[in-house]
């Protein structure tokens, strides 16, 4: 399919605004460990995955492309955790971290059945990726302070005023470690998120599968919505059949399935009409700065000259090695 520049930058665009504000919505609620929170916002997806498909034409289930789906599923289970340890922005700013490094080096270098994408200069490539792993451990060095949110509406009076009145939530060491470590898996997930599809894409004209992503976007909302449904109803095994569920939860969590479909679209599309080796870094760090200015001015996450030091100097420093990235791709 023909690259259209202009189609590329717009949904660059409104994918990092909508990938940043995904879990806005939900940030209001006790989302306990976040297993109800993310079956529901797979079925907000998989809502928005099905006017995709009427659009579309309808085209076939893509077992290939489910399994883009199963490794966002499995991450976006993790996430309620990774929040609570470290925080919305740092979170998201270290996983997208993670993901510009993996998405960059599965095109770079071809592996994972991805085509190759070389950059005019090499040595400024590599610089840029090195840079935005410094960037990085900037943010790996941030304190994050819980906001109070709103408690499950079925806890007794008391629970409710103690969990809505706490201002200052103490994170253990234990606990903030395990979130970094799990972000790090995650990040390595949604590095691949789009591996699978970009395989069908690249060898249409051997299978006569469809070179358009949008033909694919359904079965990566089907294969998040399986996953996602599995790890719940083992949860819920596990939990003897009395999984956390909060009912205030459920509007918002369908409400950023939603939001996060958009954003995925976009993040398709501008990896069609953009070089990967220049997409992928642009979309997996521009969501961060988008979270990080919700995390600041609206849920005060992030509070003290030497955080919000640590947080302008970690987006600086990946917003220079995206722009190396980019340019090593233009010969001059």
């Amino acid at each position: 399919m023909q690259q259209d520049v202009l189609v590329g930058v717009t949904a660059a665009v409104v994918s990092a605004i909508t990938y940043g504000s995904t879990y806005v919505p939900v940030r209001w609620f006790e989302a306990g460990d976040g297993l109800f929170f993310q079956w529901m916002m797979c079925i907000g997806q998989a809502l928005i995955g099905t006017v995709v498909l009427a659009i579309s034409g309808w085209p076939p289930v893509f077992p290939l492309a489910m399994l883009s789906g199963v490794f966002f599923a499995v991450g976006n289970a993790l996430t309620v955790y990774i929040m609570d340890g470290i925080g919305m922005a740092v979170g998201s700013l270290l996983w997208n971290t993670i993901t510009c490094v993996m998405g960059w080096a599965v095109t770079r270098f071809g592996i994972l059945g991805n085509p190759q994408q070389l950059p005019h200069n090499n040595v400024m490539n590599f610089i840029g990726v090195i840079v935005v792993c410094v960037g990085g451990c900037f943010f790996a060095t941030i304190k994050h302070h819980p906001m109070s949110v709103r408690p499950a509406p079925w806890q007794t009076k008391k629970e409710r005023k103690l969990s809505f009145e706490d201002n200052e939530i103490r994170i253990s060491t234990l606990k903030r470690i395990t979130a970094i470590l799990l972000t790090l898996f995650v990040g390595c997930l949604y590095g691949n998120m789009l591996t699978p599809i970009n395989y069908l894409v690249a060898n249409s004209s051997q299978t006569g599968y469809p070179s358009s992503v949008s033909s694919y976007f359904f079965s990566f909302c089907f294969g998040a919505l399986l996953t996602s449904t599995v790890i719940f109803m083992t949860y819920s095994a596990a939990r003897r059949n009395r999984p956390f569920i909060n009912p205030e939860l459920t509007l918002p969590s369908l409400t950023s399935g939603m939001i996060y479909a958009v954003a995925t679209y976009c993040f398709f599309l501008a990896n069609q009409h953009l070089d990967q080796t220049i997409a992928y870094p642009i979309l997996s760090k521009a969501p961060g700065v988008v979270v990080s200015l919700w995390a600041v001015f609206l849920f005060n996450e992030i509070k003290g000259c030497r955080d919000l030091t640590a947080l302008v100097v970690g987006i600086c420093t990946t917003i220079t090695g995206i722009a190396l990235i980019s340019v090593s791709k233009i010969q001059f």
